[in-house]
């Protein structure tokens, strides 16, 4: 599985000849047209999102539920007192990924067992109209998946004015910030015993 990010709260999960866009950004966050090919396209909302750009005939999800494409499945999750947007779990490849787009409302233990047990977890930290550092630190202490990938925090191009990724891997104690273009994972690759941040450049 390769996985990259394409600004804000866009992910891009490519599994063999299958690939998952969640969240492709749009014109209103900064963002130009992605243009890719996808095969399902999962949006938490459609403001700053932009579906319209993807190439292909993609399986478009925006409501909560379960969906499945070429041994792909996806669930579209409705949390308490989020109820406008869908976050999204994903499982492919014997991995199970997290993606929590746009979070903005603080959760009680409880509230998130349909993402107990991810292993890669998309968190937003950016603050503003997202988590916070310490919230997304806190978020991500319930859930305790094997990998985190920070996004929506400040990068070239978007307008949506988070702030530095930097305070959340000190929230984290990081110890590095350097990112790395794409992240390339199989099951037995994920970390044992501890969470582990990585920070994906933008795509």
């Amino acid at each position: 599985m390769i996985i990259s990010w394409l600004g804000d709260a866009g992910i891009r999960i490519q599994s063999k000849e299958t690939v998952v866009l969640i969240d492709p950004p749009g014109s209103s966050v900064g963002f130009k047209p992605t243009k890719q090919a996808a095969t399902i396209v999962a949006l938490t909302q459609a403001e700053g999102t932009d579906a319209k750009s993807v190439a292909g005939e993609p399986f478009l999800i925006t409501s909560p539920g379960e969906y499945e494409r070429q041994n792909i499945f996806v669930y579209g999750i409705q949390l308490p007192g989020d109820e406008d947007r869908t976050h999204f779990r994903v499982e492919a490849e014997e991995l199970s990924l997290g993606h929590l787009g746009s979070l903005n409302t603080k959760l009680e233990n409880g509230q998130l067992a349909a993402f107990e047990g991810v292993d890669i977890l998309f968190v937003p930290v950016g603050g503003k109209s997202v988590y916070s550092a310490e919230d997304a630190a806190k978020l991500i202490s319930q859930i305790e998946p094997r990998i985190v990938i920070p996004i929506q925090f400040k990068c070239p191009g978007s307008t949506s004015g988070y702030g530095d990724v930097s305070a959340f891997l000190k929230e984290m104690g990081s110890k590095s910030n350097e990112g790395v273009d794409k992240l390339k994972i199989i099951k037995k690759d994920l970390p044992v015993d501890e969470t582990q941040v990585i920070v994906l450049n933008l795509s």
